[in-house]
């Protein structure tokens, strides 16, 4: 993760580019240190950085008048044919921030889009992958922290309402005439089981017969999976406590005309707890109101071809919309 100090007399940290390794073979990613601190690293790949330093370049030359939405739009056109690639935030023992453009799924293509056009449009051509990177942690992790598997939000709900507190997105879902959803959200704490950092919640530690030489990374394992679940059920427990609203499928045709190009899109969930199945991104072409995403099933980033409407229709999971507009 990039954290800069900015007080005056403040010694810069020196960035360096460290070469991690798997199986003794070089791996494709880097690890960017700033720090001896385990919370001052960013994981990503020197193709990611080169990918988001062109998609940078060339939104800082759109005319300054573009929206945020433009830039979102540009960005995710510039991204189209991405590989999904599922659970990529999973990997490792240790929760690190994890920065990727040459692969990605549904929240994270958008949250990547965002995150571009933010860049450009607070430090225009000052713009660096540092800065990107530390506003990808600002929106994936309440509050900014990063030390544990649940400061990472899990609920695309906690995501949105995080993001309106910061100031940086609205929710618009209601004002486009949605209602109240009745569907409260439990499903991570519910099958906490299918969850890496979280099934060893319960487990027991077996003191009957002495300590074990690993009983304590044994206990720690097993502390920290109950505290992350515990964090998870609070998180939950905060989101039920405010109502949320969604347009029912039923209702999307007749207010599509409202949305517009780059406006983010949340497919509403009818499995019991879960609130958003999938997110994708507004995108309006001569009239039709479509969107782009990070699509499962053609395993990459793809215009899709079904209206809105349509693809809530084909799917008996989904419910409904939310829309939300990056400011």
């Amino acid at each position: 993760m990039f954290r800069f100090k900015t007080t005056l007399g403040a010694i810069a940290l020196a960035l360096t580019l460290v070469l991690t390794t798997a199986n003794n073979a070089y791996s494709q990613e880097d690890t960017l240190k700033i720090s001896d601190n385990p919370e001052y690293y960013v994981i990503t790949g020197k193709e990611d950085v080169r990918i988001a330093d062109e998609i940078m370049a060339e939104l800082s030359k759109m005319p300054e008048s573009s929206t945020t939405n433009e830039l979102m739009v540009a960005a995710a056109k510039r991204l189209l044919g991405t590989p999904y690639v599922a659970g990529t935030l999973e990997t490792g023992d240790s929760e690190t921030l994890r920065v990727y453009l040459t692969k990605t799924d549904c929240i994270l293509f958008v949250e990547t889009c965002m995150n571009l056009a933010l860049t450009v449009k607070k430090y225009g051509s000052d713009y660096s992958f540092e800065k990107f990177a530390n506003l990808v942690r600002e929106s994936r992790y309440r509050n900014g922290v990063v030390r544990n598997y649940s400061d990472r939000i899990h609920y695309t709900t906690e995501w949105i309402r995080q993001g309106e507190a910061r100031g940086i997105l609205t929710d618009e879902t209601k004002n486009f005439g949605g209602v109240v959803y009745n569907h409260p959200i439990f499903y991570m704490s519910k099958n906490f089981k299918s969850y890496k950092h979280l099934k060893d919640a319960d487990a027991q530690r077996d003191d009957c017969c002495g300590l074990h030489n690993n009983s304590n990374a044994r206990k720690s394992s097993q502390e920290m999976a109950a505290l992350n679940l515990q964090v998870i059920k609070e998180s939950e427990d905060a989101l039920n406590a405010v109502p949320f609203y969604y347009i029912p499928g039923s209702g999307i045709k007749k207010m599509e005309k409202k949305m517009k190009s780059g406006d983010v899109l949340g497919y509403m969930s009818g499995t019991p707890g879960l609130d958003i199945a999938h997110v994708a991104m507004v995108y309006v072409e001569k009239g039709k109101v479509g969107f782009i995403h990070a699509s499962m099933a053609e395993m990459k980033v793809v215009i899709d071809e079904l209206p809105i409407d349509k693809y809530v229709a084909s799917r008996k999971s989904l419910t409904g919309i939310k829309v939300m507009r990056v400011r």
